[in-house]
């Protein structure tokens, strides 16, 4: 098949519209607190989000190894290969946040002794982490869901899913915090009722639109130790690639908090308008995925160069798009989060690292979609190890020199290499839809 602008856009829209949604609860959570002036509520909720992303971003690769298994079966057109592309790492996601819940205390103190906030942030960060680790399990399920619907390219339903949610937490948002004065716990309680309810709305969807009776292939649920050795290497370079982010945003809130609650504070701010940005990009990414994992179900040389085409030139609109909004409303941005002088004033002063984001960070951000969609996962846990250590290096040296400049001169440097790193092994890709 040949893969027009229309039939990228009838999938990459949905999605691109779905996932930019996801990192605006995270946004709406640090705007909601920084409109009551107190930077430690700012910084509570920072470390909060940066715990609980730490556990779900680990385990991220249900969302995105689900994606990739489904829109292979896909492209076979295997209704048992449907089936187990869901239920198989459904049970693992149950059982994973389960085990977070059990595990909270040991959680809540490594977490502490990695970041050491200061001792009020910290007991604002603690009411929210008690609250949104119940979660958990409805937020890694949802992974399983929603990356099963993207590799089916059921766009609508995907759509449908995440917004509501999302849109049901920033009105809980508003509600529990400036009617009910519940402050930080206020938006803890949001997002907890917003994530139980879109795993109930997903539920049913994957039900109501699958064309495989899921409920008949329950027995794919039990694994085989062969089964499951398969599954777990299967997702071991995703899991690794993983940690490597990980250490990543923990350590840019860790040397940010050392720095001190104002920088920690607009620092924040700073990583929220990034996540927006990045979630842009996954859109993309995410519609790629799915037309490679159908293109090497088929074995379609033709359809992966098109996917590959059309990937770089939407990359390439976005890039120009999201430098020129970043640059011209770079004010009114901080504002929304909050009016603190001494964090927008920071804010102001390192926005330039904003404005530059989008044109280091897009292409790295998208082409990961392809590898991910295609299965090839090894260069994409080399090229976020040898990135890391780009970053750990550059920080160590940088901050010392240059500060909070410093530290975001390292963060660039990573998403750079994202790209510089990854983007080598591009035929990798190729040879799958051959084998």
């Amino acid at each position: 098949m040949n893969l027009s602008h229309k039939d990228y856009l009838k999938i990459a829209f949905p999605f691109i519209v779905s996932t930019v949604t996801q990192p605006l609860l995270g946004a709406v959570d640090t705007a909601v607190v920084g409109q009551m002036g107190i930077t430690e509520l700012i910084g509570g909720v920072a470390i909060g989000t940066v715990i609980m992303n730490t556990l779900y971003w680990l385990f991220g690769f249900f969302r995105v190894s689900t994606t990739g298994q489904s829109a292979i079966a896909l492209g076979k057109n295997d209704d048992r290969e449907l089936a187990s592309s869901l239920l198989r790492p459904f049970t693992l996601a149950l059982i994973v946040g389960l085990t977070f819940i059990l595990l909270q205390p040991l959680i809540w103190n490594g977490a502490m002794w990695v970041i050491l906030p200061d001792a009020e942030v910290a007991m604002h960060a603690k009411t929210y982490f008690s609250i949104m680790i119940f979660g958990a399990p409805f937020v890694l399920l949802n992974y399983v869901l929603i990356g099963w619907l993207m590799g089916q390219a059921k766009a609508k339903a995907t759509l449908f899913t995440q917004v509501f949610g999302n849109v049901l937490n920033i009105v809980l948002d508003i509600v529990f915090v400036y009617y009910f004065d519940l402050g930080v716990a206020g938006v803890a309680y949001a997002s907890l009722i917003a994530q139980i309810t879109t795993f109930a709305i997903g539920g049913y969807l994957v039900l109501a639109t699958s064309k495989v009776s899921l409920l008949s292939q329950l027995s794919l649920v039990k694994m085989s130790r062969i089964d499951l050795k398969v599954i777990v290497s299967s997702n071991m370079d995703l899991l690794l690639r993983t940690i490597c982010i990980l250490i990543f945003f923990n350590m840019m809130a860790r040397v940010g908090s050392q720095l001190g609650t104002d920088e920690l504070a607009a620092n924040a701010i700073m990583m929220q308008v990034t996540f927006l940005v990045s979630y842009m990009f996954d859109g993309v990414a995410n519609a790629s995925s799915v037309f490679a994992g159908k293109a090497v179900g088929r074995k379609d040389i033709r359809l992966l160069d098109d996917v590959l085409r059309l990937n770089m030139q939407w990359t390439t609109g976005f890039i120009v798009v999201l430098s020129l909004l970043t640059l011209l409303f770079k004010y009114e941005i901080v504002m929304l989060f909050t009016d603190i002088p001494n964090v927008v004033s920071i804010y102001q002063d390192m926005s330039v690292w904003l404005i530059i984001f989008p044109l280091v960070a897009g292409y790295g951000l998208t082409i990961y979609g392809i590898f991910t969609g295609t299965g090839t996962t090894r260069p994409v846990r080399n090229s976020s190890f040898i990135t890391l250590l780009v970053f750990l290096v550059v920080q160590f040296i940088a901050v010392k020199l240059w500060g909070n400049h410093g530290l975001w001169l390292a963060f660039t440097l990573f998403y750079v290499g994202r790209f510089a790193f990854l983007y080598p092994y591009i035929g990798q890709i190729r040879v799958r839809c051959f084998k």
